[in-house]
This record gives structure tokens, C-alpha cells and sequence, in this order.
């Protein structure tokens, strides 16, 4: 549905977009006056990057659902949720009269998000892999939902934290840090990402700075030769996953730096890995891994998050 068209209950504006096209009568008798004013869209939201950006925009009352990898703000957690951002749910994004889903660009989501485009639901995809990225994302969507002003003070407020953090740490050590995101295949942070640019800006030095690509597979063999001073280890994401300072799995190799040091940390994934407004929070964590002596020594909140400790409820339904 586009803005300014009569609502439609759910299960009829299915069959209305899938069925019965022909039933709609002449489009154009359907559009606004000359000179109305159309009503905000309905967004469902399922990059989790976005989904903390809208919040920033002052947009959460505009979505009306969210992916299953959408955790934050919490406000957003008693929205329906429609499937992962790669293969988004047709029938529930329809039934719940999104005019615009915002996700994150991928190859594995195209087949979905044509189908939603020929249903009417335009698609605005975001890349995020990287800070470069991650900025024109904001950008993006202050053009698109009339927020440009705000994204561009956003933007000015994030780049000045993040210079304010940089000072902190100029002229200090710089240990090097090796930031993985998953194992087997082992899965690192490289050049480009958000991870490198808050390595960087803490007074780290990522040993994969030269992988060519923000993230890429890399033999261990290659990485143990570069004896990293901190591992930072965000790969354990189940149910029981390992959190806090502590060698696991690497004690096996304990002439590493960052064993001996005791300075390998396991972290939820959803503090460090997710680019967005959390960036200078996340800096600042990243400093109290890699320069306690400057930002403090990280605590308990530092390695798990509220999403962790409290259970998420899961309202999609699955289809037939």
C-alpha cells in the first residue's frame, strides 16, 4: 500500500495485493488532492543497524514490524517480527501494510525483496558493512523519511565523540588486537569495518589490517604468527556462550601474547559488531579492552548485553 490509500484489513489486503489486482478500480482516483498532505509510511525494519538509526530520527512510531535479528531499542521488541533480513516473510510484511522495508543489502535476499517491490512495498537497501557505509546509511534515510537535518547534526555528534576519543589515546602503546567473528572457518575483522576504525581510534593495531576486505576468512596458521597483545572474540553466540576475560579455546596456543597477558575477551556480538549510533559506546568499550589505563577496566556489562539477559519474545508466525 502506498501512503495516502485507504487502509485495508490485514488478511483482504493480501488477497487485494495478490489475487484480485484488476478489483482495485482507476488507480489515480485513489491518489491524494493536489495539495493534501500524505501520511507518514509504514515502516518494517529488519537490519538491526537501521532499526537503531530510526530511533535516532525519532521514527519508532512509524514501524510497524521488525526482523528477528532486531534487538534494539527495546521499544521495538513487542513489534511483530517478520523473518531474518535475507528472507524476510512476503505475506506478513504485506499483512502488515508496510509501505517501505528498510534492510541491509544482500544477494540473498533479492528474490524476496522483488517479489515485495511488485507487490507495491518499496525496498530501501542499506550497507552497512563498513563506517564509510554505515554514515550514508543515516544519510540515507534522512533524505528518504524527511529527517535531514537531524541525521546531519547525527553525524556531526558522532564524528565529534569519536574525536574526542581519539585524543585520549594519542601518543600511547599500541598493542595489537585481533578481533574474530566467527571460528570454523575462523572469520576476522579487516580493514574498512567499524571494528577496524574503533581498533584504530583506541590506539590499537588490528593484525589483519592488510586482509584486503572488512571481513574475510584467515588461516589460524597466519594469525598466531602475528601474536596478537589482545583477542577479542565475538564468534560464541549461543545459548551458553562463553563471556568475560578468559583464555577458552586459545589456551591451546599459550605462547601468544594475549594469553600469557590474560587479555582474551569473549563478547556478545550485539555490543561490538553491530555499526550505528552505538559507535563512540562501543569505542569506549573497545578501550577498556585494549587501554584500561585509559577508559577503565571493563566490567560485567562490557561483555554481555540486555539481550542476553533478557529473554526476547518471538511473535512471527510461521507460514503454511
Amino acid at each position: 500500500m502506498r501512503p495516502g490509500h485507504r487502509r485495508l484489513a490485514a488478511p483482504l489486503l493480501f488477497l487485494f495485493a495478490i489475487l484480485t489486482p484488476a478489483c482495485s478500480g482507476d488507480r489515480s482516483a485513489q491518489e491524494p488532492a493536489v495539495g493534501s498532505v500524505s501520511p507518514p509510511p509504514n515502516l518494517v525494519v529488519v537490519s538491526p543497524a537501521a532499526a537503531e538509526m530510526l530511533a535516532e530520527l525519532g521514527l519508532t512510531h512509524q514501524i510497524v514490524g521488525i526482523g528477528d535479528y532486531v534487538t534494539r531499542p527495546a521499544e521495538l521488541n513487542n513489534l511483530p517480527r517478520v523473518g531474518p533480513y535475507n528472507a524476510p516473510n512476503v505475506e506478513m510484511v504485506l499483512e502488515l501494510q508496510a509501505d517501505i522495508l528498510i534492510t541491509a543489502r544482500s544477494d540473498a535476499s533479492r528474490g524476496s525483496n522483488m517479489r515485495l517491490r511488485d507487490l507495491g512495498v518499496e525496498i530501501l537497501e542499506l550497507d552497512t558493512s563498513d563506517w564509510d557505509g554505515t554514515r550514508q546509511a543515516l544519510t540515507t534515510l534522512g533524505e528518504r523519511l524527511d529527517r535531514e537535518e537531524r541525521a546531519d547534526r547525527i553525524l556531526e555528534s558522532l564524528e565529534s565523540a569519536m574525536a574526542g576519543i581519539r585524543r585520549q589515546v594519542r601518543g600511547g602503546a599500541q598493542p595489537s588486537v585481533l578481533f574474530v567473528v566467527g571460528r570454523d572457518p575462523l572469520y576476522i575483522a579487516g580493514p574498512g569495518s567499524h571494528i577496524d576504525e574503533m581498533i584504530r581510534t583506541v590506539g590499537g593495531v588490528n593484525v589483519a589490517a592488510d586482509a584486503g576486505s572488512p571481513y574475510r576468512i584467515a588461516s589460524l596458521e597466519a594469525i598466531l604468527a602475528r601474536m596478537p597483545d589482545v583477542i577479542i572474540d565475538t564468534s560464541d553466540n549461543g545459548p551458553d556462550a562463553r563471556r568475560g576475560r578468559r583464555p577458552g579455546p586459545w589456551s591451546t596456543w599459550d605462547f601468544l601474547p594475549a594469553v600469557r597477558g590474560n587479555r582474551v575477551f569473549w563478547i556478545d556480538p550485539d555490543l561490538l559488531v553491530i555499526p550505528g549510533m552505538r559507535l563512540p559506546a562501543m569505542t569506549e568499550r573497545m578501550g577498556r579492552l585494549i587501554h584500561p589505563e585509559i577508559f577503565g577496566e571493563p566490567g560485567e556489562t562490557d561483555f554481555k548485553s540486555f539481550r542476553e539477559s533478557q529473554p526476547m519474545e518471538m511473535t512471527i508466525e510461521e507460514s503454511p
